[in-house]
């Protein structure tokens, strides 16, 4: 899938840079190219998006986005975005919908400082400048509808190929070397520690609730709110003031 989706955001990049430097051409005479494109692209990365380097929320909105541009792509083919002022504005809310969750996902890596997170960061707002531009193009530069159209291409081919530089690559075990294996080891062992010191925390909190309960007199005892550990504090400050 890594492979797949940098092969597919190169195609759409070069898709894109034919869009602009054959300016004259229409749309509807390249979109059947397009919409084929961009239902291989859009499948791709939305299948690829367990395999993809981040939490859930980071798969979510790569699922998100193939699903966008398969969408697109269906749309395309079935002719349904024949219209030359309708294209550039159904392009440009897309990328911009992908420059947001770029954008996201930068800002949930500020504290790494890594290369995902400029990563990221320039081409969210890549995308961003490029998605908000389409909504302004009768006022500025005046761009044709295929210039618009490749740029937009080009924008989310860049995105295309940073989804799959961001897929992680697993390795049978037959084929990784013994610092490899090693590394996976301790990683999991890791996990496995801080999975038992979670468990042991939960049981101590249960078994400090059970000797509250059980140390508690009866007349105290209200059944609807069993006492939690600290209560006991308050229990004295009730036993106090009813010997005063």
């Amino acid at each position: 899938m890594r492979t797949l989706n940098m092969l597919m955001g190169v195609l759409l990049i070069l898709a894109g840079i034919f869009m602009i430097a054959n300016e004259g051409i229409t749309f509807i005479s390249f979109a059947f190219v397009i919409g084929l494109l961009f239902i291989i692209a859009g499948l791709v990365e939305a299948l690829s998006c367990n395999n993809y380097r981040g939490d859930e929320g980071d798969r979510a909105w790569v699922l998100i986005d193939g699903l966008i541009m398969f969408a697109i792509g269906v749309l395309i083919i079935l002719n349904k975005l024949a219209a030359d002022v309708v294209v550039p504005l159904v392009m440009g809310f897309w990328v911009l919908t992908s420059g947001v969750g770029n954008m996201v996902r930068s800002l949930e890596r500020r504290s790494s400082k890594d290369a995902y997170f400029y990563g990221y960061l320039i081409i969210g707002l890549l995308n961003v400048i490029v998605g908000t531009y389409m909504f302004f193009n009768d006022n500025l530069l005046l761009m044709s509808v295929s210039v618009q159209v490749g740029i937009c291409i080009i924008a989310q081919g860049v995105n295309a190929f940073m989804v799959g530089a961001t897929i992680i690559i697993f390795k049978s075990d037959f084929l990784k070397t013994k610092e490899e294996m090693l590394a996976q080891a301790v990683k999991d062992a890791e996990k496995a520690q801080e999975a038992a010191k979670e468990a042991i925390k939960t049981v101590k909190e249960a078994k400090a609730i059970v000797k509250e309960i059980e140390q508690t007199p009866e007349e105290l005892l209200d059944a609807s709110l069993a006492p939690k550990p600290g209560d006991d504090i308050e229990i004295t400050k009730i036993e106090i003031q009813d010997e005063e």
